[in-house]
């Protein structure tokens, strides 16, 4: 007794300093916090007007309109020119060139294209912290193969990032049935619906999909696209609301943000609120519980999905681990980015990334087909197709006219969506944009460190993705066999 005594005295000991160490760690990073950027309006907006999922059952696709019209008011009467600086790329101020009206459309809003000749519908869900804008290429895309697409704007998004802090999944959710609703009214929606999902939208597609058949109000998808979807989160995401316990207070309200930046992109936020982190690993977590049941993933459609190797926003393994595990063999498709393994480019890594090319082919026969966009020789950047059919354990190799441009060693998460010659993120130059305007892909500065009002990474990053044909290529045959 006496040795178990002094045991339980040890542990409490040691429990009771791993307690002080955390909640040291916490008030350091809290106190740490009050060195970031002061908070502007746009960081502390409140929208009176938001859509709430509470509101769902009253409310249609034009009653959601309706709601981006009081939104903008609300934008317009408290912050567009309101004590702005007149910055050239400030996106609430009317004269500056990042401003959304100036575009042939305000992209923060939901929108709908009709085709001529509609052989189905789809949905298109934009990402965490951006707009229907992420939408704009796949949309078109979509329209071109006799779609038409409904891109509703998802609560939080589109107008002043402090309304991130005040949206929470079900909202999400909410605003996906109701697009989805208005959907099935549009001709073409019997013959097929079709979800097409980029990062948290991809996640929101997939919670959908597996829902979807519990209304019968709703309309299950045919088929699905997914973009880097949002399957998997780091780890930190668990504790993102952690930051509730201090920030209520006016001296750490800081605390409430990953990073606070200045607002110059017109059509996604640029500051990060930790509230959004923590509604995201929500609906992550709900969606795994749901995959679990083999009832709901037995239900689920042929899903073709697009993945860089290499993706630090979402886990790019979770796609394969949580869902494709589950998918129905022999429907489904993955489409993974390598990372560009010239000798040129991978002796400047400081960690190479194992090749996916192993680690399907260690795992194989696959019930899926995976197709993996790698270099053909490590002394080129030219881009070979290597393609794991179902139940196969050997790569057919298909050769492309594709390469790595000399500057890029990799996608990023935020890149996969958007055409090389994007006219706001793309790095290919422009002829006939509809005014002259900064590509914010294109932006590569060089100076001393510090000086920027953007962080190095904001540059680093990949905005557009230099595969986008052979990727629209893929959602087109996609479309075209189902």
């Amino acid at each position: 007794m006496k040795y178990l005594r002094l045991l339980l005295k040890l542990v409490l000991g040691f429990v009771g300093l791993l307690v002080v160490a955390v909640v040291a760690i916490y008030l350091i990073r809290a106190f740490d916090s009050r060195s970031l950027r002061n908070l502007e309006p746009e960081h502390q907006m409140v929208f009176d007007a938001e859509f709430r999922n509470e509101k769902e059952s009253e409310t249609n696709w034009e009653a959601y309109l309706a709601v981006e019209d009081e939104l903008y008011g609300e934008l317009e009467r408290s912050i567009i020119d309101k004590s702005r600086s007149g910055s050239f790329i400030d996106r609430y101020s009317s004269q500056s060139q990042m401003f959304p009206e100036s575009f042939e459309r305000n992209w923060n809003r939901s929108f709908e294209l009709l085709a001529k000749s509609p052989r189905g519908v789809a949905i298109l869900l934009h990402g965490l912290t951006d707009s229907p804008y992420s939408m704009r290429s796949t949309a078109n895309l979509l329209v071109s193969q006799g779609y038409s697409v409904v891109a509703p704007r998802m609560p939080g998004h589109g107008f002043a990032v402090g309304g991130l802090r005040h949206a929470s999944a079900e909202d999400w959710m909410a605003a996906v049935r109701i697009a989805v609703r208005h959907a099935r009214e549009l001709p073409g929606s019997e013959q097929s619906l079709a979800i097409v999902g980029y990062s948290n939208g991809g996640l929101l597609a997939l919670d959908y999909a597996l829902t979807c058949n519990d209304d019968e109000t709703l309309q299950c998808p045919d088929h699905m696209v997914l973009m880097s979807p949002a399957i998997s989160m780091s780890p930190a995401t668990a504790i993102a609301n952690w930051h509730a316990v201090v920030s209520w207070h006016p001296y750490f309200q800081k605390f409430a943000w990953l990073n606070i930046l200045p607002e110059v992109d017109p059509f996604k936020y640029t500051s990060f609120p930790k509230r959004a982190g923590w509604e995201i690993y929500r609906l992550a977590k709900g969606t795994h519980h749901l995959l679990e049941d083999m009832a709901r993933t037995a239900r689920l459609p042929p899903i073709l999905t697009f993945q860089s190797a290499v993706d630090n926003t979402v886990s790019a393994r979770a796609v394969v681990d949580i869902l494709y595990s589950h998918l129905a063999p022999g429907t489904s498709k993955l489409v993974v980015y390598d990372i560009n393994r010239a000798d040129t480019a991978i002796h400047l890594m400081n960690d190479p990334h194992r090749s996916p090319l192993d680690f399907f082919q260690e795992r194989a026969p696959l019930g899926y087909t995976v197709n993996i966009l790698s270099n053909r020789s490590h002394d080129s950047a030219a881009i070979a197709v290597y393609s794991l059919p179902p139940g196969a354990r050997e790569y057919q190799l298909v050769d492309t006219e594709l390469a790595w441009p000399a500057e890029t060693y990799s996608l990023s998460h935020i890149a996969l969506p958007f055409r090389p010659d994007d006219p706001l993120y793309g790095h290919a130059v422009v002829a006939d944009l509809e005014m002259p305007r900064i590509m914010l892909g294109s932006l590569q500065p060089r100076g001393e460190a510090g000086v920027l009002q953007l962080t190095a990474d904001y540059f680093l990053r990949a905005r557009s993705n230099p595969f986008y044909w052979y990727q629209a290529a893929a959602i087109e045959e996609w479309l075209a066999e189902r």
